[in-house]
């Protein structure tokens, strides 16, 4: 999730788990801390595209090293905020104020289709839940509304009741973002099962700003399919495909450092693309858990490779993550595709040709991200 929305979940955590007359720095500790694991990324300061796939969610997310830190910093928070007539026993109170304001960064995490390696440094598998986007307005607003309330109120116990009420509404939320993304899988297996595809892998994952737009991929031993779904707005998946015939120069690429790194942060769901080249091939992985388009080979991460016509690499490969600076949301296409758009009169299944595109289908299932000028 976003350091805005962490921090937000960190403070409503601490206020929750607080006695509600232990107010002094309760907030702004569990704020910070709430934050604090995204400190990773400075461990990729000055490293390349790798360097931040390795280090970021990794040790300062791991729930066994936030299990150790969390009373420790517990205790430096009661020595500097600790008063009043039951200052000793406020140190218990702090220990797990701490503690659980820095846990529920990784668990948030957790949530989100990246992948966070919740038992680093004892093992490297990523964990990830598809409920939630990495951005989404309403939980942070939820978490935003319990904090507004907490502080228009004037009575500690009602500040607390405020805090644990957010609480309870925003896991509530993440609850339904996890339901849709179910949703959303039975839908599609019921409509692969009506076309009588029975030999397939299947995944949904969430899109961002909102949690009923889904992006479904599915894989068969031929082909890889990517289509979207509106859980609001029910429509029969429309699939664009792409064949699988890369594998055997994809597993060159992953057989180095760079590619094996990459397949650990997709947590197997890539696709590769093998293009003729001068004197060679050009070899890219794309990340299919990511995208804008029903095209299986665009993905925000990728990472590409050249080899010559011997298939020796020629270069390390290099990697490309999603670059603000070059492409922007299309709101408008995406809250349209979520909540507004109606069903296709005439399924489409194969991808519409850059010549020919289809009207229909760019309006339902088109990019939700456009290249600026």
């Amino acid at each position: 999730m976003d350091p805005f929305s962490q921090a937000a979940l960190g403070a409503i955590a601490a206020r929750s788990a607080a006695p509600a007359d232990m107010a002094k720095g309760v907030l702004v500790a569990g704020a910070a801390l709430g934050a604090a694991p995204d400190i990773d990324v400075v461990f990729s300061i000055g490293g390349d595209f790798f360097d931040t796939l390795k280090h970021h969610r990794g040790i300062t997310h791991s729930l066994i090293v936030l299990l150790a830190v969390g009373p420790l910093a517990g205790h430096w928070l009661w020595r500097r905020f600790g008063d009043g007539l039951h200052w000793r026993r406020q140190h218990l109170w702090w220990l797990a104020v701490a503690t659980l304001a820095l846990l529920s960064h990784p668990v948030l995490d957790w949530l989100t289709p990246y992948g966070t390696q919740l038992f680093a440094p004892f093992s490297e598998r990523r964990f990830a839940v598809n409920a939630m986007p990495i951005i989404d307005p309403v939980y942070t607003l939820i978490l935003l509304g319990g904090l507004g309330a907490g502080a228009w109120l004037k009575s500690p116990r009602r500040r607390k009741a405020s805090a644990l009420a957010a609480l309870a509404l925003s896991c509530a939320y993440l609850a339904y973002g996890w339901a849709q993304n179910r949703e959303t899988a039975q839908f599609a297996t019921a409509q692969l099962a009506a076309e009588g595809l029975a030999d397939y892998e299947l995944s949904a994952f969430p899109t961002i700003l909102q949690v009923h737009y889904r992006r479904v991929v599915v894989r068969t031993p031929q082909e890889v399919r990517v289509g979207y779904f509106s859980t609001w707005s029910p429509c029969a998946i429309q699939w664009g495909r792409a064949p699988r015939n890369g594998r055997v120069a994809a597993s060159l690429l992953a057989a180095t450092e760079e590619g094996r790194t990459f397949d650990w942060f997709t947590m197997g769901w890539s696709f590769p693309v093998v293009q003729q080249a001068a004197n060679g091939f050009e070899v890219t992985l794309s990340d299919l858990r990511y995208g804008a388009t029903l095209d299986p080979k665009e993905s925000f991460f990728s990472i590409g490779a050249r080899f010559d016509s011997a298939w020796r690499l020629l270069a390390p490969p290099t990697g490309h993550g999603f670059r603000p600076d070059q492409d922007r949301l299309d709101f408008k296409t995406l809250f349209n595709a979520a909540y507004f758009d109606e069903c296709p009169g005439a399924a489409v299944t194969m991808l519409p040709s850059l010549e020919q595109p289809s009207a229909t289908l760019a309006r339902r299932e088109g990019p939700l991200l456009r290249a600026s000028a």
